[in-house]
């Protein structure tokens, strides 16, 4: 982790299921490297459900983040991560909440249902905990976006992760609906498409500066040059 003492900004990750240790390790280092944010990436425990995980992540950032201390905040949020982070909202919304930019998967949304109804509720649980049982089962027009001081930005991945095809899925699978970004992200100041899948996300340099690009000019990279991010200016 940064100095935190010595930053003004803050950058809060919340990774997805799949997130393991070198994808987030990986995560680390590169904002660390790349940004003028004192970063934080919680383990949220996710054997958990997703009331208790959002409980753990409002604990989490009050004790050990204390929003209070910066001028902002931007967060991170991959698939599962921002569903525990609009949960944990609704009730205890971030101070100083900047930008939030979110990176959604249609398909990988969809892996998860078809999991479940392949192997059932017991093999999915014991894979990856009540979280995955509880995101697959959420209305998630329960689940509102907390409203951000300057904007919010929607990653989509269009790739189609290791598991997803072993299973068969394909993006013909995946209703067309599921890709409208005012489903995925309503009222998103700007909305990117990546040929990523959830595989790739995580160690992408390209996608992950895509979300710094954002936090500074609230909107996306449209250039072919996506992964120029060694420039602290560019990102604050």
């Amino acid at each position: 982790m940064m100095q935190e003492q010595t930053r003004k900004q803050a950058l809060i990750i919340l990774p997805g299921l799949t997130a393991d240790k070198a994808k987030r390790d990986n995560m680390l280092h590169f904002f660390s490297d790349n940004s003028p944010y004192a970063v934080y990436l919680p383990n949220i425990p996710k054997r958990r459900s997703l009331k208790r995980c959002a409980q753990w992540l409002g604990a989490y950032l009050e004790q050990i983040v204390r929003p209070e201390r910066y001028q902002g905040i931007q967060v991170l949020a991959f698939i599962s991560g921002g569903f525990v982070f609009r949960k944990m909202s609704s009730n205890r919304p971030i101070r100083h909440l900047e930008h939030a930019v979110y990176i959604r998967s249609p398909i990988q949304e969809l892996t998860l249902a078809q999991f479940r109804e392949r192997h059932g509720y017991l093999l999915l649980w014991l894979l990856r905990g009540q979280l995955a049982l509880d995101i697959v089962a959420i209305n998630q027009d329960h689940l509102d976006f907390p409203s951000t001081g300057s904007g919010q930005g929607l990653i989509v991945e269009t790739g189609i992760s290791k598991l997803a095809r072993s299973m068969g899925i394909s993006r013909e699978r995946v209703p067309t609906g599921a890709w409208e970004p005012g489903i995925l992200l309503p009222g998103a100041n700007d909305v990117i498409r990546v040929p990523e899948s959830h595989d790739d996300v995580y160690t992408s340099t390209s996608v992950l500066g895509q979300a710094l690009y954002f936090f500074a000019h609230r909107r996306f990279r449209k250039s072919p040059q996506q992964d120029q991010w060694t420039n602290h200016e560019d990102v604050g």
